[in-house]
């Protein structure tokens, strides 16, 4: 028998976790992105950079490194800036939140109205869904690919999404073939038809007109891919398609063991986010057929990338970042497992009381982001032993890194010690963005002209993070060469013991062109990781 007072109790705890956690998510988010004065990778800022880059260049929206599917997204929102294009970014985060609801719908998940709390609070969601990267653009694209997926009619619209994926990063291919392996073994598919057919069950005519259809659905599906690979080759000449050719050119990314992603997809989730997706998922006996495309992609996904990393492939690097994509799936198992916990039977308090445990937990988890907290302490110091280790109830905004900080110090010392029409170069795009300088075809032939050619006056911002990872721009490029001096350094708070480089030593060093006596760069015998990588991808 129902309980009046409990029904009202429960129905005011959803309306308040539906409302309530919404606007306390957005506002945490919007808090965090308002405050940091730093950024979780300096990817986002060569995505930024490129994608308003689009404007003065438009070759750049096939700039293999920014994802040409991500430029396509952000192109538009960029030239109103960065903030503003991290709000905008935001803003599809948030748009995600709503089709993974409405597809929490048509998986007749009962808790509906759990989806935004168990989104926005999951540890990973607050730092990364508003960076001007690829994870929201490829999160939103898969989320609405699945939702137009279980709705028949929409098949097309899915397999465009779906191709689209590898647009935006490469492992996209993977759930693009996924999409094709699903439909064609669906009621009236291809696959289907042809096992049918060899048990008697359908004729031939039945599995001529299943390749037919599939034919169609494949089309749409490679159809965003194709657009693009013609466009690069007709207006550049470049063959995007043969990066799958050469999956791993260059070490500089590394590898690990294959179970490298576990510990960090439980803490990029939140370990109470992850008990709970656990317990949905021992929920789903029976409908597993109805949960087969969401499942089916999202679990495939964790099982490459970790296959990617184990094999140092497509510069994977082995982030945490890159597995945030698959935020909706655990919102939707948490939703799942509280819709079937409190239809089952009558509603005493103790369960009332326990939902409302569990999604507190949930919302403590997303503000306290324990993962983030033990990833961005500042490690140098700790281990010297000039700090300790901090760990707060809530964390805090994030700041500039040393290399991050020292590169936009010596931008701006650049920038007050030398005319404004001096050509300033760096490897860091910190430089660029600190002074606003996009990616012209003029500004792309200078970056990537030989140090020799160079006008006299030139100054670079050498830096240890990127600078030798390419011939070219070596510290000992500089240093051998008669041609340039070294006039600031930015020593290293915490230089390695028996320090025997200038990546040991320095954090920044600006050198300035004296004099054109060079006829030729300085020659090295193997190939730096960059110039690997750029050989590979035809981006020489």
């Amino acid at each position: 028998m129902s309980n009046p007072v409990g029904q009202k109790s429960l129905r005011a705890m959803k309306l308040s976790f539906l409302w309530g956690g919404l606007a306390l998510g957005i506002t945490w988010i919007l808090y965090r992105l308002f405050n940091n004065t730093g950024w979780i990778l300096d990817d986002e800022l060569s995505h930024y950079l490129f994608s308003r880059s689009v404007w003065e260049n438009h070759e750049q929206i096939f700039n293999h490194w920014t994802r040409p599917g991500r430029n396509m997204v952000h192109f538009v929102a960029a030239p109103l800036g960065f903030t503003a294009t991290r709000l905008y970014t935001f803003g599809l985060a948030l748009v995600s939140i709503w089709i993974t609801a409405l597809v929490a719908k048509k998986l007749k998940i009962t808790a509906v109205w759990a989806i935004p709390v168990l989104m926005l609070f999951q540890s990973w969601f607050p730092e990364l869904s508003y960076p001007v990267l690829t994870q929201t653009p490829f999160m939103l694209f898969w989320i609405l690919g699945i939702w137009f997926g279980l709705n028949r009619k929409y098949w097309h619209w899915a397999g465009f999404c779906f191709g689209y994926l590898s647009l935006i990063r490469h492992e996209g291919i993977l759930i693009t073939g996924l999409w094709g392996l699903w439909v064609t073994s669906q009621e009236g598919g291809f696959g289907r038809r042809c096992i049918e057919a060899v048990q008697g069950r359908c004729s031939d005519k039945d599995v001529f007109k299943a390749l037919g259809r599939d034919s169609l659905y494949g089309l749409s599906t490679v159809s965003a891919i194709i657009c693009y690979n013609l466009a690069a080759y007709l207006i550049e000449g470049s063959k995007p398609y043969e990066i799958y050719f050469a999956p791993k050119p260059t070490d500089m990314y590394g590898s690990g063991p294959i179970y490298h992603y576990v510990p960090l997809l439980i803490g990029g989730v939140g370990l109470f986010s992850i008990i709970l997706s656990a317990c949905g998922l021992l929920k789903l006996k029976g409908r597993w057929a109805q949960w087969s495309l969401p499942l089916l992609t999202y679990i495939m996904y964790f099982v490459v990338h970790s296959l990617i990393f184990w094999r140092g492939a497509f510069a994977s690097g082995g982030y945490y970042h890159f597995l945030m994509p698959m935020a909706p799936l655990f919102a939707l198992l948490g939703a799942h497992f509280i819709g079937a916990f409190l239809k089952q039977g009558p509603q005493p308090r103790w369960k009332f009381v326990s939902v409302l445990a569990i999604l507190s937990a949930i919302i403590y988890q997303g503000v306290n982001m324990a993962h983030h907290q033990v990833v961005y302490q500042d490690w140098e110091a700790i281990n010297q032993g000039d700090k300790e280790q901090h760990y707060g109830l809530v964390a805090k905004p994030m700041e500039k890194g040393e290399l991050s900080q020292r590169v936009v110090d010596a931008s701006q010392w650049v920038a007050e010690h030398y005319p404004e029409d001096t050509l300033v170069l760096a490897s860091h795009v910190a430089h660029p963005f600190t002074q606003g300088i996009w990616a012209t075809k003029e500004r792309v032939d200078l970056e990537n002209s030989p140090l020799f050619k160079l006008p006299q006056g030139t100054v670079f911002i050498w830096d240890a993070g990127y600078s030798d990872n390419q011939n070219r721009t070596k510290f000992s490029s500089f240093t051998e060469s008669t041609d340039w001096k070294p006039v600031k350094f930015w020593d290293k708070a915490y230089p390695k013991k028996g320090a025997s480089t200038a990546r040991d030593k320095y954090v920044v060093v600006v050198f300035e062109k004296v004099s054109a006596l060079d006829t030729q760069d300085k020659v090295y015998e193997e190939s730096a990781p960059k110039d690997q990588y750029d050989k590979a991808y035809g981006a020489e």
